[in-house]
C-alpha cells in the first residue's frame, strides 16, 4: 500500500511539473502568440472580451470586424470548420472560442499560456490572411491541445488514487 501510495505520489508531481511548463505566469510576454477577435459590432459580449483583453498588454490581439471583412471570416471559419455564426469568435492558434463568457475568458488565457511555450506554435490566421494552406498545421496545433489534455486527465487520475489511498488508509487506522 505504502508503495502504491509513494508511486501514485511521484506520478501526481509528475504530472504538475510537466503541466507547469506548459502554462507560464503572468509576467509572460507571450511574445509568440496572437489572438483574433472576430466580431460583429451589434454583440455586445465583444466590448466585455475586448476591454479584457486591452487589460492585458501582454497578449497580442487584433480585432477583425466581421462585416468589414467578411471574405476572411468566411476562410478562417472554413478553414476551423467554425459552425455557429455567433460572435465573438476568438482564434488562437488552431483554437477558438464562440462566444464570451467567464468560462472562456479562462480559457482564452489559457490558451494563449499554452501555446506560447508550445515549440510548434502557428498563427493559423496569419497564414490564411496571406493565403497560405493551412491543413498541416491546424493538424500540428491540435497536437498541442491533446498533449495538454493528457496531461491534465493524468493529473486527474493519480490524484484520484492517491485520494483512494489515503481514504483507505485512513479507514483502517479507524
Amino acid at each position: 500500500m505504502k508503495k502504491l501510495l509513494c508511486v501514485s505520489l511521484f506520478f501526481v508531481l509528475l504530472c504538475i511539473n510537466s503541466l507547469s511548463y506548459a502554462i507560464v505566469t503572468n509576467s509572460s510576454l507571450y511574445s509568440n502568440v496572437n489572438v483574433y477577435v472576430l466580431y460583429n459590432e451589434e454583440n455586445g459580449e465583444y466590448t466585455q472580451e475586448k476591454n479584457l483583453l486591452d487589460e492585458n498588454v501582454n497578449i497580442q490581439k487584433e480585432y477583425i470586424n466581421v462585416n468589414e471583412d467578411e471574405e476572411l471570416y468566411d476562410k478562417i471559419k472554413d478553414a476551423l470548420k467554425i459552425k455557429k455564426d455567433k460572435f465573438p469568435v476568438t482564434v488562437i492558434g488552431a483554437t477558438y472560442f464562440v462566444g464570451y463568457n467567464e468560462k472562456v475568458q479562462n480559457s482564452i488565457k489559457e490558451t494563449v499560456e499554452i501555446y506560447d511555450k508550445a515549440d510548434n506554435y502557428v498563427d493559423i490566421v496569419e497564414k490564411i490572411k496571406n493565403n497560405e494552406d493551412v491543413s498541416d498545421d491546424i493538424k500540428q496545433n491540435k497536437q498541442i491541445q491533446k498533449r495538454v489534455v493528457i496531461i491534465i486527465i493524468l493529473i486527474v487520475i493519480f490524484s484520484f488514487i492517491l485520494l483512494t489511498c489515503i481514504i483507505k488508509k485512513n479507514k483502517k487506522k479507524k
